[in-house]
This record gives C-alpha cells, sequence and structure tokens, in this order.
C-alpha cells in the first residue's frame, strides 16, 4: 500500500475506448509454470511493459507455486509458503523526483481515494474506509501523513487502514529498505490480524507487500509489486476470487501513477 500526495507531472491519457477493452484485458497475464522473480539483479516476472502501456499483473495459488517454492531473498520474507502470490510490473511516465515519491509514500491519508473495481458488487468501491499515520503500532496514537525526510533506510513507520470488505481497523509496518541513486524498495506487512467478524483470517505478518520503484534517464518510474497472502485456512482461499487480487493490485498502482483509479476500464472485469 501507497500513499500519494499532490498531483504529478505526467501526460495524461484519455479514458480507455470499448474498442480496447480485450486489448486492456490481455494486459493481465495469469501464470503458466513461471514463478515470480523480481527485480534484484534479474530479469523480472513478470516483466516491465513500455511506457504507459498497462500493467501487467501476475497471480498464484499454493498449487501453482508448489511446495519448493520461495520467495525472492531480497524481500527477506521469513516465510516461503503463500496460499496466494500477486506480481505486478507497471511503467509510466513521471518526472517527480525521489523526495516527492517518498513524500507520495508517506501520505497515508490519500488511500481513502483509493477505488478498485469489485467484481461481487459489479461497480467502483473505494478500497479502504480508514487511513492514517501513527506515531507508534499503538492504533490509538493518530498523527499527520509521514514526511519524505521520514521515508529512510532502516526505518519502521506505522499506520492504520481498515479495508472496505471487513471495516477492521488493521496496524501496518511500513519498512523502508532502500532509498539510493533512484531505487526505493519499501515493505508494508500487517502487525495485527485481519479479521472478519472478530474471526481472525489473516495471522500476523502473514499479508506482505514489497515495491520496487526504479527511475529511469528518460523521466518514467518502473514499478514493482510483489505481495504474499497467508490466510488462517486454505478454504478461505476459494471466496476471494483472483480477479479481486488483480482489480486490487491496478487500484494501487493507478494511485501511485497519478492515474484516477477509477478513470479507465477494470483489469479483471
Amino acid at each position: 500500500m501507497l500513499g500519494r500526495s499532490g498531483s504529478f507531472n505526467m501526460a495524461k491519457t484519455a479514458f480507455v475506448p470499448v474498442v480496447l477493452t480485450a486489448a486492456l484485458i490481455s494486459a493481465v497475464a495469469l501464470s503458466v509454470g513461471k514463478k515470480p522473480i523480481a527485480p534484484c539483479g534479474a530479469e523480472p516476472y513478470p516483466n516491465y511493459p513500455a511506457v504507459d502501456a498497462q500493467p501487467v499483473v501476475t497471480t498464484w495459488t499454493s498449487d501453482e507455486l508448489g511446495e519448493g517454492w520461495s520467495p525472492p531473498a531480497c524481500t527477506a520474507w521469513q516465510s516461503g509458503f503463500a496460499t496466494n502470490v500477486v506480481a505486478l510490473a507497471g511503467h509510466f511516465h513521471d518526472s517527480r523526483t525521489v523526495e516527492a515519491v517518498l513524500a507520495q509514500i508517506g501520505a497515508i491519508s490519500s488511500l481513502k481515494n483509493v477505488r478498485y473495481w469489485s467484481v461481487t458488487d459489479k461497480r467502483w468501491n473505494g478500497l479502504f474506509s480508514r487511513a492514517t499515520a501513527l506515531e507508534s503500532p499503538d492504533p490509538r496514537k493518530p498523527r499527520d501523513d509521514f514526511t519524505a525526510a521520514e521515508i529512510r533506510p532502516a526505518q519502521d513507520l506505522y499506520f492504520l487502514a481498515a479495508d472496505n470488505r471487513s471495516r477492521e481497523d488493521v496496524v501496518w509496518r511500513l519498512r523502508i529498505r532502500e532509498v539510493e541513486s533512484g531505487r526505493i524498495i519499501v515493505e508494508t506487512a500487517n502487525i495485527t490480524p485481519l479479521r472478519w467478524f472478530f474471526l481472525p483470517y489473516v495471522a500476523t505478518g502473514n499479508m506482505q507487500t514489497s515495491y520496487f520503484l526504479e527511475h529511469e534517464p528518460d523521466d518514467s518510474w518502473q514499478l514493482y509489486s510483489l505481495t504474499r497472502v497467508l490466510y488462517t485456512s486454505p478454504v478461505l482461499a476459494y471466496f476471494v476470487p483472483q480477479a479481486s487480487y488483480i482489480n486490487r493490485a491496478v487500484a494501487l498502482y493507478r494511485h501511485f501513477a497519478g492515474i484516477p483509479t477509477d478513470r479507465d476500464l477494470p483489469a479483471a472485469p
């Protein structure tokens, strides 16, 4: 999860017409055999699309990953097992500096503006009902958004966000792993369980996302996100369609890229 502050200096594209629906959906790739590869000294999978093309999203279930899968070493994730894994690769024009991107990451309150296409409701919904930065892991201590100066390596920050479905407050850790030479790596992880009607369905630390951002010489940014989810019961995975993972990942990407999150056609109708 990433915050957003202000508008971005990037070219805005027109609304995607209906005739491009097939092309838009084709940008969402479902895995066949290949496993996720993070951009850590290797060619990522899925790979980055052309600048301002639709992002590429790939999903895996535990069966598709297989028992031998382990997360990329650069994520520093402790557990390799996952119920679902979602990888997104995007590429967009943007002349922002690293400092401006760091300020956006710290703008936690703007997460309330993110909208995604609900495959269940067949409409655009807000992704979060609440979102605020925290002074500490204590959910009772909200604060203003984080500044760029606070987004520094080896720094753990905390924020609260409530998903639109469960509406339960969850405390998240924002860990900054690298900020150097136009490259930013941050990670989010839940430090309180995700609950549904007071029943935990994702234990502490079992929903993690690593974001890899790279500034390119042509005033563009590449963004790769990798999410791992481990449910308390594998049965729960059958209640969440893969399209839901895709649409949520794309909503956060559009938010980060400065694209109105409900402007274009849904990635997975």
